[in-house]
């Protein structure tokens, strides 16, 4: 029999982990599954705040307006993008220039494509799952973006991470990277209003999508932000929460979803016996609508619903805990709902001597690793602060060797 070699072997393992959890043998004869459960509130380090009031908190903020004279762009959309920071010539962006999309890192890695940062609306990983249209006019598509609030793109810069040369340098010097506790990635996808439209005809209208939705416009087409990923430094592990529009199809299926701060229901169990089905609204509390006022947000912003938060890799009984976007992971990036983790997967990012993430680093990404690390998956590289963006860090382009010129025909 062909034996798997040893990145197949992680491989397996992860993808075993995803579907099932894990199995041990508790006794001659026996086995135990444990299968992963649902992302929950948990700890914020230096605060009293649970991570639902924590995210809700931080949403309030980068969803505000960055302007009082006008309602977009929002504070996130001002940030760093990756093409902003993972560059030759990084350079914070003028909060007037054109909006921009980039590649999913998920979709570039389970679709083998390069992973470009400059790209337009691209067609999702498994739209079918979703119910997502794959057919219509414009071509129905999902763009993508990732911002970086100041703290976080100085610290890259400034300790020149945002190339592969100089993440070179970090590893012989054995730089320990870690991102200021102020650090805040957003990962936001969005959706073209006659696409949106398509996928969920109840909209009835792009009025009644300005009325429910926060657009912004890139490239001359309008779009509707779907989804959002936050992340924020401000625990060593992160702090990780997901939001989804309240009419996403599905959006608490497979996990359910669970908000003990900024909903009047806490807790929405999943529906078994049908899937993509609209769960309703995500009624606000008095409290997460008392900073969304006090922070001036559109009345827009109360139809995005927390999914979860997450802080630790296991549930206080071992078991892995599962945090997913139907956006991002299962419709862009082709994954499971049910068998992702933020912070399980962003505990790969890290680059090994050559200044680019390994081989087996990046063999995790697309089978949705659970639970704490794999030791041996990291060994040989330095960790990146749970932040994937180092798989774009630009390496230079060999020189071209000079073309030899021919020896001048000696004149008679």
């Amino acid at each position: 029999m062909k034996r798997l070699p040893i990145f197949g072997s992680f491989t397996l393992l992860a993808i075993l982990i995803g579907v099932i959890g894990y199995t041990s043998c508790a006794s001659k004869g026996n086995s135990v599954v444990v299968v992963a459960v649902p992302a929950r509130a948990g700890a914020v380090q230096g605060t009293t705040q649970n991570s639902d009031e924590f995210i809700w908190g931080l949403f309030a903020q980068f969803a505000a307006p960055a302007s009082t004279a006008k309602p977009s762009p929002v504070v996130f959309e001002t940030w760093a993008s990756d093409k902003d920071t993972f560059s030759f010539t990084p350079a914070w962006p003028d909060p007037a220039a054109p909006k921009t999309f980039q590649l999913s890192r998920l979709l570039s890695v389970r679709s083998h494509l390069q992973n470009t940062i400059d790209v337009g609306c691209a067609q999702p990983g498994n739209a079918a799952v979703g119910g997502f249209p794959t057919t219509g006019t414009p071509a129905p598509c999902i763009a993508e973006e990732v911002k970086r609030n100041r703290p976080m793109f100085d610290y890259i810069v400034n300790n020149s991470l945002n190339t592969q040369e100089g993440l070179q340098k970090a590893f012989n010097s054995a730089l320990a990277v870690d991102m200021p506790t102020a650090s805040i990635a957003v990962k936001g996808d969005w959706v073209p209003l006659p696409t949106l439209l398509q996928w969920i005809p109840e909209l009835g209208s792009i009025e009644n999508i300005h009325k429910l939705y926060y657009t912004n416009t890139s490239g001359g087409t309008e779009y509707a932000l779907v989804s959002l990923h936050v992340a924020s430094r401000q625990n060593t592990n992160w702090v990780w929460g997901t939001f989804e529009h309240q009419k996403t199809p599905g959006r608490c299926d497979d996990l359910g979803c669970f908000d003990t701060f900024g909903a009047t229901i806490p807790e929405v169990p999943p529906v078994r016996n049908a899937v993509n089905k609209q769960y309703g609204a995500c009624e606000k509390t008095a409290a997460v609508k008392a900073i969304m006022d006090r922070n001036k947000l559109s009345s827009v912003w109360q139809n995005y619903c927390l999914k979860s938060t997450e802080v630790d890799y296991l549930a206080p009984d071992g078991t892995p805990y599962a945090l997913g976007n139907s956006v991002i992971e299962r419709i862009v990036g082709n994954g499971t709902v049910a068998a992702s983790s933020c912070i399980s997967c962003h505990a790969y990012a890290s680059f090994s001597a050559t200044g680019a993430p390994s081989k087996a680093a990046t063999a995790m990404l697309p089978y949705n690793p659970m639970g704490p690390p794999i030791p041996a998956v990291l060994e040989g590289s330095h960790t990146f602060s749970f932040m994937w963006g180092v798989l774009l860090a630009p390496t230079p382009t060999p020189q071209a060797t000079p073309t030899p010129q021919a020896a001048p025909t000696p004149s008679h």
